[in-house]
């Protein structure tokens, strides 16, 4: 049988589930933060929020709802720590208001990858998900939403 005989497989691309417009980020701050805090809440290790911090954090949650606040897709990347060859990247969709970034879904890890030591963490990432080509791309964002690409020095 010939290689031609043989139907092509194509290999689908998976993508990262996390919102990727401004209005659903919004909409999934208050959701995942209840979500958060109930999860919180059943951990008998976790301290509680002080009533200052619950207000000042429900203030922040009413100005997001409100409309202030910019949208944001936060790539944190990293390499391994021995030898540098693997590089992984933590994805957070949220809203940034007041130098804080409230998350509007649970972080998406990416990785491993393998590349090159000598290669930058958010270089090697963004290669492998970021596609000029929408339906190529697995972090598909609206042009509205900005995507913050990070270094961390550590693991």
């Amino acid at each position: 049988m010939s290689p031609t005989d043989h139907p092509q497989k194509l290999a689908v691309r998976p993508s990262l589930h996390f919102p990727g417009t401004a209005a659903a980020i919004r909409a999934a701050i208050r959701p995942h933060r209840d979500a958060l805090a109930a999860e919180l809440d059943a951990d008998p290790h976790t301290p509680a929020l002080t009533p200052e911090e619950a207000a000042e954090e429900e203030t922040l949650i009413a100005r997001i709802e409100a409309g202030e606040g910019a949208p944001e897709v936060f790539v944190r990347c990293f390499s391994d720590k021995g030898t540098g060859w693997m590089k992984t990247a933590t994805i957070t969709a949220g809203i940034r208001i007041d130098d804080y970034l409230f998350e509007a879904a649970t972080p998406v890890r990416f990785g491993p990858v393998r590349c090159r030591p000598t290669e930058k963490p958010h270089q090697t990432i963004k290669r492998h998900i970021w596609r000029v080509s929408r339906s190529r791309s697995m972090l598909v964002v609206e042009s509205d939403v900005s995507v913050v690409w990070y270094d961390d020095p550590r693991p």
